[in-house]
C-alpha cells in the first residue's frame, strides 16, 4: 500500500467522494490528482492523471465505481480519469484545459514531488498575456475553419441554388464552437459522452455565461430553410439565406468573443496567484515585526481558500518565537493580520518564547525537525539556534508511548462517568467533555507531531488540531457541529454561592455529539499505538 502523505483532501468534499480518493490513491497507480473549483459555478472538477499504459487496466478499476457514485449529479462533481504524455499530440488536455484546470496548486494528490514539472511545465505558460495570446489564436483557428466549411461545402450548394442543403450544411459549422467549449471545460477523454444534447444540458448546468449563446444556436437549428420569398416583396431564396448566413456567423463571432472574455478573465485570477502569495507573504512579516518584538517567524504551511465569487483567501499557518509576545494574545493578532490585509490574509500561530523550545526541544524533536528548517524561515534575528541535538526515533518513539500512558490516567476515569445506560447529562458532565477533549487532541498532537502548545483552551486546540492535523480534523469533524461543540463547552460553570440556583437547559444532542467526537478521537490514537 503507498504512503498517503501527500494527499490533501479539500474540505468540501462529500465523504463518499473522499473515500473514493483515497481508496485510489492507496490501491492504485495514480500519477496526480488535481482538484479546480470552477470559478462562478457550483461545478468542480477532480481530474485524475495516470499513466498511459495504465490507462485502460484502471478505468476498468476505477470507472464502475465513478458510474456508482454518481458524483456529478449528487454533488456538482465531475471525476474523469486521463492520461498525458511528453508529446502534446498524445494527451487528453487540450492546452486551455490545462490552463484553466490543472496548475500545480490545485494538485491534491501526486506520487513525485516533481510529477507535475515532469508531465505538465514545457507546454504551461506563466506568463499571462502570452496565454491569452495562445488562446486568441486558437480561436482564429476555429474561425478560420469555419470559413473554411462554408467555402468548401455551403457555398457550392448555394451557387447550385440548393438553399435547404446548404442551409443544412451552414448549421453543421455550429460544431466548431462547441468542439472550443469542450476543449476547454472537459478532458477529451469526456467529449464522446457528451452528444450535442447531453453537453448543452451541462453547459446550462454549470457554465451559466454561455447559456445564452447555447440556447440560440439551438432555436437557430431547429429552423428550416423557408423560400418565402414568393410572399415577401423584394426577396428571393438567395437573400433569404444570406440572412440566415449572417445570423449565424454574427451568433458565432459572439460566442467566441464571450469565450475569450471567459478564458482571459479566468487566467487573469489565475496567473499571478504565486507572486500573490510570495508578496502578501513579505507584507504579512513586515506587518508582524512592526508590530510586536518577534525573533523568528517560520512558515509550516499554506492554504489558498476559494469563495464563490472567484476571490482568494490565503491561510498561513505560523510558528512565531517571541520574547514578550504570549499565546493568550493569538486572538488580537489573527484579528489585527484580518483588519490590516481587509481579509484576504488569515493566521493561525503557534507562539513560543526561544527559552521555552530550548528547554523543551529533546521532547519536541519529530516536530523541530519537520518545521524548524531553513527553508522555511520567514524572518529571523541574530541567527538564533533552536534545535541543538539529533533526532533519535528510539527515544521519540517511548516519549509518544509515555505521553499517551499519562494522558490515559487522565481520560479514563472521565469516560468511566458516561458509562451510565440512559444517561441524562448534566453541567458536570460538560467539565468532563471539555477535559477529555483537550487531552485527546493533546495526544494527538503529541502522537502525530510530537508538539504540545502553550495554552490549552478547547478553542485554541481545535484550530490548532484543524491547522497541523488536518487530514484527522477532517476525517472526524464537521465544519457546522464544532461550533455546537465549542458553545456547549463554553458554558459557564458557577464559583460564588447564589441563593437562586438556576437551572441551566443542557442540550442532551450536543453533549452526545462532543462524546461521540471524543471516542472517535480516542479510536485514533488507540489503533495507531496498537
Amino acid at each position: 500500500m503507498k504512503e498517503i502523505n501527500t494527499l490533501n483532501l479539500p474540505k468540501d468534499l462529500a465523504m463518499p467522494v473522499q473515500n473514493f480518493i483515497t481508496h485510489a490513491v492507496c490501491s492504485l497507480e495514480l500519477m496526480l490528482v488535481f482538484y479546480t473549483v470552477v470559478v462562478h459555478s457550483k461545478l468542480k472538477i477532480l481530474t485524475i492523471v495516470v499513466d498511459k499504459q495504465n490507462y485502460d487496466a484502471l478505468v476498468c478499476e476505477l470507472q464502475p465505481q465513478i458510474d456508482a457514485l454518481n458524483a456529478l449529479e449528487k454533488y456538482d462533481i465531475l471525476i474523469t480519469i486521463n492520461y498525458h504524455t511528453v508529446s502534446s499530440n498524445d494527451s487528453h488536455f487540450h492546452f486551455s484545459y490545462l490552463q484553466l484546470h490543472l496548475q500545480p496548486y490545485y494538485v491534491i494528490y501526486s506520487n513525485h514531488i516533481k510529477r507535475w514539472n515532469s508531465l505538465f511545465q514545457n507546454y504551461y505558460c506563466t506568463d499571462k498575456q502570452k496565454s491569452k495570446l495562445h488562446f486568441r489564436n486558437y480561436i482564429k483557428e476555429v474561425d478560420n475553419k469555419v470559413h473554411e466549411a462554408i467555402s468548401v461545402f455551403v457555398d457550392p450548394l448555394v451557387k447550385q441554388q440548393h438553399y435547404q442543403s446548404a442551409h443544412l450544411a451552414l448549421l453543421e459549422v455550429f460544431s466548431y464552437y462547441y468542439d472550443l467549449l469542450k476543449n476547454m471545460l472537459l478532458p477529451n477523454s469526456l467529449h464522446h459522452r457528451y452528444n450535442e444534447e447531453e453537453f448543452i444540458l451541462f453547459i446550462d448546468a454549470y457554465y451559466p455565461m454561455f447559456s445564452k449563446i447555447v440556447y440560440k444556436i439551438t432555436k437557430m437549428k431547429e429552423v428550416l430553410f423557408i423560400d418565402q420569398s414568393h410572399y415577401t416583396l423584394g426577396e428571393t431564396p438567395k437573400s433569404i439565406f444570406d440572412k440566415t448566413m449572417k445570423s449565424a456567423l454574427d451568433l458565432l463571432t459572439h460566442g467566441f468573443k464571450r469565450t475569450n472574455i471567459f478564458y482571459s478573465k479566468r487566467i487573469d485570477a489565475q496567473l499571478p496567484d504565486r507572486l500573490n502569495e510570495k508578496t502578501l507573504l513579505k507584507n504579512l512579516v513586515t506587518f508582524l515585526i512592526s508590530k510586536y518584538k518577534i525573533d523568528a517567524i517560520y512558515l509550516l504551511s499554506t492554504e489558498k481558500i476559494n469563495d464563490s465569487n472567484g476571490t482568494h483567501t490565503y491561510k498561513f499557518n505560523l510558528l512565531i518565537i517571541a520574547p514578550t509576545l504570549r499565546i493568550q494574545q493569538h486572538d488580537a493578532l489573527v484579528q489585527e493580520v484580518s483588519n490590516h490585509f481587509k481579509k484576504e490574509v488569515e493566521v493561525f500561530c503557534l507562539i513560543h518564547t526561544l527559552e521555552w523550545l530550548q528547554k523543551n526541544e529533546e521532547t519536541l524533536q519529530l516536530f523541530l525537525n519537520k518545521y524548524i528548517l531553513h527553508q522555511n524561515v520567514l524572518y529571523m534575528k541574530n541567527n538564533l539556534v533552536i534545535n541543538k541535538k539529533l533526532y533519535k526515533a528510539n527515544n521519540t518513539k517511548q516519549l509518544q508511548e509515555k505521553y499517551w500512558t499519562q494522558r490515559l490516567t487522565y481520560i479514563s476515569p472521565w469516560f468511566t462517568a458516561f458509562q451510565k445506560q440512559d444517561l441524562v447529562y448534566q453541567s458536570g458532565h460538560i467539565l468532563l467533555l471539555k477535559n477529555i477533549l483537550q487531552q485527546l487532541i493533546l495526544g494527538l498532537l503529541y502522537q502525530k507531531l510530537q508538539y504540545i502548545p502553550a495554552i490549552y483552551s478547547s478553542r485554541y486546540l481545535i484550530k490548532l488540531f484543524q491547522a497541523l492535523l488536518p487530514e484527522i480534523y477532517f476525517k472526524y469533524i464537521d465544519s457546522i457541529e464544532v461550533q455546537t461543540i465549542l458553545h456547549l463547552l463554553s458554558t459557564p460553570i458557577d464559583f460564588l454561592p447564589k441563593n437562586n440556583i438556576l437551572l441551566r437547559d443542557i442540550d442532551q444532542l450536543s453533549c452526545a455529539k462532543t462524546l461521540g467526537l471524543c471516542e472517535k478521537l480516542f479510536n485514533e490514537i488507540q489503533l495507531e499505538n496498537n
